[in-house]
């Protein structure tokens, strides 16, 4: 018996799946987020925020210059990364703008 003709048989017999319905989904999700972020990014409260965010952002790059111990040093970074992405809501929100773009061209089928 020839299992690899087996296989092949037995792949070529499914039908792919319709992933539209999710990709309508995410968009929507997406939408909303933009929106949500927009709205916040343009507030008072959120200069605020983005005043202790920097804040924090700076002590943590100031830490892990003279940080020693790697354990915390890997901690500092991660603390890094987050507080990078969260300080800075106008590249968190291009981030969001990017995907919707893609699942807007995924959609119309490019």
């Amino acid at each position: 018996m020839n299992n690899s003709q087996l296989t092949n048989n037995s792949l070529s017999e499914e039908q792919p799946a319709d992933i539209k319905p999710m990709l309508r989904a995410r968009q929507e999700e997406i939408a909303k987020i933009i929106e949500a972020v927009d709205s916040v990014s343009q507030s008072n409260y959120w200069k605020v925020i983005e005043g202790v965010f920097q804040a924090s952002l700076n002590n943590a790059v100031n830490q892990i210059c003279t940080e020693k111990d790697n354990q915390k040093r890997d901690y500092l970074q991660g603390k890094i990364e987050v507080l990078s992405k969260y300080a800075d809501f106008k590249s968190f929100s291009e981030a969001y703008r990017l995907e919707l773009k893609n699942i807007e061209q995924q959609l119309k089928g490019r």
